[in-house]
């Protein structure tokens, strides 16, 4: 796993900053890297600017010791940008796919949806979204978690494990029981039950030889400020999450979370693998009569 990873990179900053990162993470996973540049076809790209671009991003890997090869393709308007990026993860056979942010936080980023949440939308394989500051160019040592019990949130932990288990990474694991007012009064998860989600992902990654501790938190405010805070708080420089993959106005609210953390956090943020749903209900059902 982990074997293919396909960056896509923009003109900007963003890309540039994430390049030392993305190839830490391939060096570490001894990764072969494929690097794609989406450019608008109305745009001049024959002068060789942007081919030479790409060109000097691929020896920039090289340089960092990362095997890696590069690809142009042509896009005629921005919003055929994910679709093409999936195109290409898929034919390339990617396991990981690297993108990097320009952190957008405004409402309509949130509305329109980042390349990135676009691009979970339409794959299977984790997204690693890459905001960056000076001196993060390591491979992760301190790996956070955010687990609600769900298949989705076990693929999240299975992810973790793997990238733990290739980078020897500490992997803590959090989960937010948020206080629901209603017009009886609050409402928080019991107790044992959140003890009982948290030691399910910790016994999952100890099965796997992961040094793994896990907490849970009272938010009164929104999960993506608790786990934001605990990340701050421990240092951790991954935070790993599920993707519920969105493709409609209603799943991309529901899916805030992600995209709160991905514009708040410094750090890289995965968007975990997707289990199809049948996996999903499967998985469901063998924890219910485990619980039972």
């Amino acid at each position: 796993m982990y074997q293919k990873i396909l960056f896509a990179v923009g003109e900007d900053s963003a890309s540039d900053a994430a390049i030392p990162v993305v190839a830490a993470y391939a060096r570490q996973l001894k990764a072969d890297l494929h690097v794609l540049h989406v450019h608008r076809s109305g745009q001049d790209a024959r002068n060789g600017k942007v081919r030479a671009m790409l060109t000097h991003v691929v020896e920039r890997f090289a340089a960092a010791g990362v095997h890696a090869s590069g690809e142009m393709r042509l896009s005629r308007n921005d919003r055929n940008v994910p679709d093409i990026i999936t195109r290409v993860a898929m034919n390339t056979e990617a396991e990981l796919v690297a993108i990097a942010s320009r952190g957008r936080s405004d409402l309509g980023g949130l509305f329109l949806g980042s390349v990135s949440h676009r691009v979970a939308a339409g794959l299977d394989l984790p997204v690693l979204v890459v905001r960056t500051t000076p001196g993060l160019h390591a491979p992760p040592r301190k790996v956070l978690v955010a687990t609600d019990g769900s298949a989705a949130c076990d693929r999240a932990v299975a992810d973790a494990a793997e990238l733990a288990r290739r980078t020897g990474a500490a992997v803590s694991v959090l989960h937010v029981c948020r206080i629901v007012a209603t017009p009886g009064g609050a409402f928080v998860e019991p107790a044992a039950e959140a003890k009982a989600t948290v030691n399910h992902a910790v016994a999952l990654l100890q099965e796997q030889g992961i040094h793994a501790r896990g907490e849970t938190v009272i938010s009164q405010t929104d999960s993506v400020d608790a786990i934001a805070a605990a990340s701050e708080r421990d240092g951790a420089d991954l935070v790993v999450i599920a993707s519920r993959r969105p493709s409609e106005l209603s799943g991309l609210l529901l899916g805030s979370v992600a995209h709160g953390l991905i514009h708040r956090l410094s750090t890289p943020v995965l968007l975990a693998s997707r289990t199809p749903a049948r996996h999903q209900a499967e998985a469901s059902q063998t924890r219910s009569r485990a619980t039972r």
